[in-house]
């Protein structure tokens, strides 16, 4: 299963599959990872606008940052990373460069470490040599996902809602 997985650009044939995925993970609750997903409500096409914008330096309030969803030849989204073109203060403290999820009807099936595999080869792109990712300090599955991936841990800060964090970086060179 795992080697016709990928990870793609969101694009207007996947509206039907993204929306499905949102929903599934509202119903379930929690934190949904990347960010940017919490941004996609009814309007798709106009998401695809905004997700767009983000990745470009157009946007001048944040750093830029490129969304990917990671699917399957037959289009099914298992989850979605993005890829945080450089660090500001705000992303170096718990952001980073790399902020992914799986939804949570695919959880458990080691997609985890593969969706943060494939995001590690896409930063390669953006000429990011090290990456930070971030986890929320309870979050023992993505730290074991970030560990896999010779995550190695620097400390722990608090993010702007008091929740402690967990800061790893990893070599890509």
């Amino acid at each position: 299963m795992t080697d016709e997985i990928f990870l793609e650009i969101p694009g207007e044939k996947d509206e039907n599959e993204a929306l499905k995925m949102i929903k599934v993970w509202r119903e379930f609750g929690g934190r949904m990872n990347p960010g940017l997903l919490r941004t996609l409500d009814k309007n798709y096409s106009e998401w695809l606008i905004y997700i767009k914008d983000k990745s470009t330096e157009k946007n001048t309030d944040e750093v830029p940052q490129t969304l990917y969803f990671m699917k399957n030849k037959s289009g099914i989204i298992f989850g979605a990373l993005a890829i945080r073109h450089y660090l500001n203060f705000t992303n170096i403290t718990d952001g980073g460069h790399i902020a992914y999820g799986i939804s949570p009807e695919y959880r458990g099936k080691g997609l985890g470490n593969l969706i943060l595999n494939l995001g590690k080869e896409k930063a390669k792109n953006f000429n990011i040599e090290k990456i930070l990712v971030t986890c929320d300090a309870d979050n023992f599955l993505s730290q074991k996902v970030i560990l896999k991936n010779n995550g190695v841990l620097e400390n722990q800060t608090y993010d702007e809602d008091n929740i402690l964090i967990n800061r790893y970086w990893i070599d890509l060179l």
